[in-house]
């Protein structure tokens, strides 16, 4: 395994250890546990390398997310889908088809005080799956970070949310290189 791996492999379970610890305090700081299921969707912006060859496309999101009312810090587990349909460009290229990431993310939620509007930060990181639209083609799983910014706004039993996250994907230079890409995700909390 090279050291890149290894790092992002000592990261993630640094974060999960952080996630749980953090969850067995919120559950002895109340007895009281909120969770809320949430799905969404909107644009996803390639960035980078990632922009020369393919358009912006669309993404979709199914979430589980876990706190205690009396505290700011959350864990939220994420799963994503994202598709970038490929640019038309007249120069022959390589990496012109559709591509896909798909992922399954940990995070962690830290809401700013509010009323009906709270703005939240989100970060963490998870295993994401890629593969380019072509007979042939294989998948790949690498690890890959995110952090972003967002805003729910309360209707009722039902909460909105809109936000934004970057995404970075570690990969190896023959394998591409690192790919970079940022969501805009509108979506319902039940």
């Amino acid at each position: 395994m090279n050291f890149r791996a290894d790092r992002m492999k000592r990261l993630l379970h640094a974060t999960a250890i952080l996630m749980l610890a953090l969850m067995a305090i919120s559950n002895e700081a109340s007895g009281q546990k909120t969770y809320a299921l949430g799905i969404g969707g909107g644009a996803a912006i390639p960035v980078g390398k990632l922009s020369d060859t393919q358009d912006t496309g669309f993404n979709g999101i199914v979430a589980l997310a876990l706190g205690v009312a009396e505290l700011p810090i959350g864990v939220r587990f994420d799963g994503i889908y994202n598709s970038f349909s490929r640019k038309n460009i007249t120069s022959p290229a390589t990496n012109t088809y559709s591509f896909r990431v798909a992922g399954l993310l940990a995070n962690l939620i830290y809401a700013f005080p509010g009323t009906s509007a709270k703005s939240y930060v989100v970060t963490g990181g998870g295993l994401y799956n890629t593969r380019l639209d072509v007979a042939g083609s294989k998948s790949e799983n690498h690890f890959g970070l995110n952090a972003g910014l967002g805003v729910t706004f309360g209707l009722g039993p039902i909460t909105s949310f809109i936000e934004s996250r970057y995404h970075f994907i570690s990969r190896e230079p023959t394998k591409g290189g690192v790919i970079h890409f940022v969501p805009i995700t509108l979506g319902l909390m039940f």
